[in-house]
């Protein structure tokens, strides 16, 4: 795995975004550009090749193309292929490291008892299968409003793409540094991700302590440490952040969107969340609405 490690004391540099969509078969151009364009899936699976290297991106798929570098289709893509795509460049520059370089270097991140805001680069992967988490498809969406909206201040969409490059950092830094074994509690981040997986079902924190066979004091105690949050609290963040990609991606009704979210009465779900967001789910789908769409 190749990542491009960047500077961000300074933002990010947005240059373009958008949507694209085709209806038709569709292969992707041959061509070189001069900035980087990060490519994330959504529908479909788009097949590109760039300096004799070929990429499937798929739904949550994220891809990182490099400046200089011929890049272009190499099979067609189905009809009704979607994804995003965004241009930037890196005003401090940039350098390309490997999945052991950046071992080493969160290996010494993790050697310091604060890590919290210890770290000022970025890790973006080349590719990353699975990598779009639902808090990322909301940063998206506020992206590509913010840079067809108009916006007079100057830093605004700059920032809001950095935070998404810091999502997708953050991310892969967990992947590899929980397989490298560098946090410690392994057997809490096996609890934390299951009950993720599950937050949607009709789960109680009765099932998690039974699923694990632990005492649900010392789950809640478990959570507390690691999260900052009880079991149930953490549950019902997972849920609300699966609310917002819906409310931010799909047309389902708030309704659908409840039960989605595992929640059979959806006047429950619109109080927590408006609890949660301080604004209602129709509110939030209509906060960000612009966007720049293409289908060449």
């Amino acid at each position: 795995m190749i990542c491009v490690k960047v500077n961000v004391d300074r933002p990010v540099q947005f240059l373009a975004a958008g949507e694209f969509v085709s209806d038709s078969s569709w292969t992707h151009s041959s061509r070189t550009m001069n900035n980087y364009e990060l490519i994330i899936g959504a529908e479909g699976t788009v097949y590109i090749e760039e300096s004799g290297e070929r990429f499937e991106v798929g739904p949550g798929d994220i891809l990182m193309l490099m400046p200089g570098r011929v890049h272009g289709g190499y099979q067609p893509s189905e009809p009704g292929v979607r994804f995003y795509w965004m241009h930037m460049e890196f005003e401090s520059g940039a350098v390309l490291i490997d999945e052991e370089e950046l071992k080493r270097e969160l290996e010494e991140v993790y050697s310091h008892a604060n890590r919290s805001w210890s770290v000022r680069d970025l890790y973006v992967p080349q590719f990353m299968k699975d990598g779009l988490q639902d808090r990322m498809s909301v940063i998206i969406k506020q992206i590509l409003h913010v840079a067809n909206a108009g916006y007079y201040t100057y830093q605004s969409v700059n920032y809001l793409l950095t935070s998404l490059l810091i999502e997708i950092s953050e991310t892969i830094m967990g992947r590899v540094s929980r397989r490298g074994d560098l946090k410690g509690d392994m057997h809490f981040t096996k609890i934390a991700e299951w009950t993720r997986i599950h937050a949607t079902d009709t789960i109680t924190v009765a099932d998690i302590a039974a699923r694990f066979n632990y005492n649900r004091d010392y789950l809640t105690r478990l959570f507390k440490q690691h999260t900052g949050k009880g079991p149930l609290e953490y549950i019902q963040t997972v849920r609300m952040e699966k609310a917002k990609e819906l409310l931010s991606r799909t047309s389902h009704t708030v309704k659908e969107i409840s039960a989605m979210c595992g929640f059979q009465d959806d006047k429950y779900f619109m109080r927590l969340f408006r609890l949660h967001v301080n604004m209602t789910p129709s509110q939030f789908r209509n906060a960000y609405h612009k966007t720049f769409m293409n289908n060449t």
